[in-house]
């Protein structure tokens, strides 16, 4: 199984999994039961090992706190976080003058 230090090592990986299952963008939200059942489809897909309920909420909580500690999410509330990530940014349009 993945432990918290793989996935915070390799939140590039991990990140654009989540993109894969949920809007993720940058400046988006993200909520904590998001998170928690990304995170226990990436280790079942990756591993072909399912986690218990609890023990995947409780490494989703460490997670967003590794997250929140290197300023990648931004604490809203104890369950969501804003995602600060440019990698994920939206392509800027420009408007052309009329």
């Amino acid at each position: 199984m993945k432990t918290k230090e793989d996935i915070v090592n390799q939140k590039t990986e991990f990140l654009s999994y989540l993109k894969t299952k949920f809007m993720l963008i940058h400046n988006s939200n993200i909520f904590l039961r998001d998170l928690h059942f990304g995170l226990m489809s990436y280790i079942r897909e990756k591993n072909g090992k399912k986690i218990q309920y609890f023990d995947g909420e409780q490494l989703a909580k460490s997670i967003c706190t590794e997250f929140e500690k290197n300023g990648i999410f931004i604490k809203i509330d104890h369950q969501s976080w804003k995602l600060n990530y440019p990698e994920f940014a939206l392509p800027r349009v420009e408007k052309k003058a009329p």
